[in-house]
Order: C-alpha cells, then sequence, then structure tokens
C-alpha cells in the first residue's frame, strides 16, 4: 500500500476510535460518578518489525486515560445518596471481586443490606453494612447511624497511582491490591447528595464535530490519493 494511503488510513482508523471514545462520554453526561476519558495519540516513526512493512509516520493511539477531575454534587434529599469530596472511591462487592465506584446512589436490601443500583453490596470497614433502624444519619467521616446505634463506617480507598485504575463499565473501576491505599483524612462524605459526571455536554459536542471534520479530512485525503493513482496507472497504459 502506498506510504501516504496508509498514513491516511491509519489517522481514519484513530479517528473513528476517538469517535467511539467521545460518543460514549456523551452518552453518560447524566451518569452518576461518570469520569470521562481521554486518548492519547502519538506517531509511529519506525517499523515495528522486521517483517513489518508498514513505514513510519502512522498515526496511533498511545492510551486511553480516565480524567479523575471531581464532578460538581447535586442534592437530592435522599439520606442513602452519598457523594465523595476528594480523591476516594465507594467499594462495593461485585461477582468479579472488589471493584471501586464514585456513584453513591445506593438503596437497601429487604434485610438491610447497603447496595448499589445493580445490587452489589457496599462495603464498610469490616465487610458488607447492614442498615437497622428508620433515621440514616451519615458522618462526613463515613460512620452510619441510626436511632438504634452506630452502624458501621464507609469503607473509602484511593488509587495509589490513578493511571492504573481501569475502567469496567459506565462508573466501576478495578485496580490490582498493591495499588489501593485507604482514603485521606481530608475526604469528605455529603449525605443526601450525588456526584455528577465530569463530563461537560457542551465540550462533548464541540469534540464529536472536530473528530468528525478531521474524519472526513482523511477520507477526502484517501480519495484524492486513490484518483492520483489510477490516473497515473491510465497514463502509463497509454
Amino acid at each position: 500500500m502506498d506510504a501516504g494511503m496508509y498514513k491516511a488510513l491509519s489517522g481514519a482508523v484513530a479517528q473513528m476510535h476517538h469517535l467511539e471514545v467521545a460518543s460514549q462520554d456523551l452518552a453518560n453526561v447524566n451518569t452518576s460518578g461518570y469520569k470521562r476519558q481521554r486518548l492519547a495519540f502519538g506517531e509511529v516513526l519506525a517499523r515495528r518489525q522486521p517483517a513489518d512493512d508498514r513505514p513510519g509516520g502512522w498515526v496511533a493511539i498511545g492510551a486511553q486515560r480516565t480524567e479523575w477531575g471531581q464532578g460538581a454534587l447535586a442534592g437530592t434529599g435522599n439520606p442513602l445518596d452519598l457523594a465523595i469530596e476528594g480523591d476516594g472511591f465507594f467499594v462495593v462487592q461485585t461477582a468479579r471481586g472488589e471493584r471501586y465506584t464514585r456513584n453513591g446512589g445506593f438503596t437497601l436490601k429487604a434485610d438491610g443490606t447497603l447496595i448499589t443500583s445493580t445490587g452489589d453490596p457496599v462495603l464498610g470497614e469490616t465487610g458488607p453494612l447492614q442498615v437497622t433502624g428508620q433515621k440514616i444519619e451519615v458522618a462526613s467521616d463515613g460512620t452510619l447511624r441510626s436511632e438504634e446505634g452506630e452502624i458501621g463506617k464507609l469503607k473509602i480507598v484511593r488509587f495509589g497511582e490513578p493511571r492504573q485504575g481501569v475502567k469496567e463499565g459506565s462508573n466501576l473501576f478495578s485496580s490490582a491490591p498493591a495499588n489501593i491505599r485507604l482514603a485521606d483524612d481530608n475526604v469528605r462524605i455529603v449525605q443526601g447528595s450525588i456526584e455528577q459526571s465530569n463530563m461537560n455536554p457542551i465540550d462533548g459536542m464541540i469534540s464529536l464535530i472536530t473528530i468528525n471534520r478531521q474524519f472526513e479530512s482523511y477520507q477526502r485525503a484517501m480519495s484524492l490519493m486513490d484518483s492520483a493513482t489510477e490516473r497515473m496507472i491510465a497514463d502509463a497504459a497509454r
């Protein structure tokens, strides 16, 4: 394949993936605790392997990263809606093991177990939290109490190296146990609030328009190069 055509094709493929990520971000603008994704692009300057005949200079996606910035807090008045201010995650027990989330839209099972919207138990420092009583109060340090006394304390953790947090679905993350740390003392739990997505819908729409234009530019470049190649072949045949 012509070197110029290959470079244009690699750019178009990269922008297609970019479009998928940007569309996912925009679709989750109203998902509690959602964290925006970013792609890092790079240029491959040399052949990767001796058997790889692709020329240097083609576009490649270097990495997909999560933007960990705090989303705005929205008051709900629901005592089981909790938000984290600062660097931390709620810990939930899933079928795949412990996972971490910023989405604090919790509810109760019939037996009083505190769970996520998907039914996964929310973990306290000593295991799943089982709520008793009617009036639930959550202190800023994550301690749960009711009129029957203290229930337990939320387990709040952080990633030692944020880039090692792996996104799963819309608002769950996983990471190696060695990367998990207890949250710092300055992290605060806010009862009756939900953390909104840190995705700005206006920025998302602008990003989609920009990506589409870049993709169309690569398409036009490939079309022009294809037409030029056809003319060269036709002239050679004559």
